[in-house]
């Protein structure tokens, strides 16, 4: 059985505090049709002089674009993309945490997520008829947290993140 792409969810938390332990998440997507991580890996090769290759691997460069974004002032974290985007703001005032959840059992009782503090950087404003438009891309910054979510929390829409391994 494949994974329907609804089983890949990304959160911003919307309080900004940069704390996923008190994070008050929203999710991200609801005009969205294609959405991905892309990993951007940095790897490089070149040939010495004794005509061997030489691989250099110095990770990945992950980045997100949201786009379109929709002005919703509903949205907890629309204030914040349009704060950015409007004032220009730029580094720690760009900032908040990600969580990343997949669920690859509708039936378990926990389901692995990652969190992570990340960038946001809206790349434009206006957009067409449709309505008007902060696409924005998401850049991860510091160090990836392993964990989990409980279903009961996922099925909510007030995910709670738990740092460490899934147990029974």
């Amino acid at each position: 059985m494949k994974l329907t792409r609804e089983a890949l969810a990304h959160f911003l938390d919307s309080s900004w505090k940069k704390d996923p332990t008190k994070a008050e998440w929203e999710i991200v997507g609801e005009d969205i049709e294609d959405m991905s991580v892309d990993l951007n890996p940095d790897v490089s090769s070149k040939k010495n002089i004794l005509g061997k290759n030489k691989i250099s691997d110095k990770g990945y460069e992950p980045s997100i674009s949201a786009d379109p974004y929709y002005a919703d002032p509903s949205m907890k974290i629309y204030p914040h993309i349009r704060e950015i985007a409007m004032d220009r703001l730029k580094g720690d005032a760009c900032k908040t945490v990600m969580l990343e959840v997949i669920v690859e059992d509708t039936e378990a009782t926990k389901h692995l997520a990652y969190a992570q503090e990340v960038l946001v950087k809206p790349q434009s404003y206006g957009g067409d008829s449709e309505g008007v438009n902060f696409p924005f891309n998401i850049h991860e910054d510091g160090d990836r947290i392993k964990g989990y979510v409980t279903n009961e929390s996922l099925k909510s829409k007030k995910p709670v993140f738990t740092e460490g391994e899934i147990t029974a």
